[in-house]
């Protein structure tokens, strides 16, 4: 990133663990939320239990995207937008939560870095901002529709727009279980898993202790805060 953008995100804390080659198996939590919750085995977890495989997974992913929007856990370098000369607004990832900083990469290695602008300083800095022409040189998520970045001015020549922002990780499933994280959150996935089961509305439901198993995911959400920076 430092290539890119000459400056460590976060005021020089880690970005996200992305990239890094640490990978948790959201699989080890589920053998341990399992035995947790009283089966002995997968095998004993159908269809017709109080809760299944797909409902552990489904919290554990609800569980890590809410992290995705209160921390910088899942930050990353996206360049998949090709901006083009005329066109000021785009269309952001599907994945795409919050955008930290970002450039463009003109032609022969130039890079042109955009400042963060909301729409309403756009209007105090021109009050023909929507129809001017230029250098792009501000970025403004508000401007557009959401789930669009717009550049001001409309650029005159296009390149590849790069931003460090924070995605969503792929949806967690039992076929696709796997997560970049460091493996001591582990935990967190876990009891994301059995607060969702114990507050699930069923014969096996208990509030107390769903309500601890959050009280614990909370606690690993500020460690996770202080070590990856908050989110947007």
């Amino acid at each position: 990133m430092s290539n890119v953008f000459g400056y460590v995100p976060w005021g020089g804390r880690r970005a996200s663990p992305a990239g890094s080659g640490l990978v948790l198996d959201a699989l080890n939590s589920f053998q341990d939320a399992i035995y947790r919750l009283g089966f002995l085995n997968p095998a004993e977890i159908t269809s017709v239990s109080w809760t299944t495989e797909a409902e552990l997974f489904q919290f554990a992913d609800e569980a890590l995207k809410k992290i995705a929007y209160s921390s910088g856990v899942f930050l990353t370098v996206d360049s998949s937008i090709t901006a083009v000369a005329g066109t000021a607004a785009y269309a952001l990832p599907a994945t795409h939560v919050f955008t930290v900083a970002a450039t463009l990469m003109l032609g022969g290695g130039v890079l042109q870095l955009l400042r963060p602008t909301p729409v309403r300083d756009l209007w105090a800095l021109d009050a023909n901002w929507s129809t001017s022409t230029g250098t792009a040189a501000r970025f403004s998520l508000d401007a557009g529709a959401v789930g669009t970045i717009t550049l001001y001015p409309n650029p005159i020549a296009g390149g590849t727009l790069a931003q460090v922002c924070q995605e969503f990780p792929a949806t967690l499933t039992p076929a696709a279980s796997t997560v970049a994280l460091p493996t001591p959150l582990q935990d967190y996935v876990s009891y994301a898993m059995l607060a969702g089961a114990r507050g699930k509305e069923s014969d096996a439901q208990m509030t107390d202790m769903a309500a601890h198993y959050q009280q614990r995911c909370a606690l690993y959400e500020q460690v996770i805060d202080h070590l990856f920076g908050p989110g947007q």
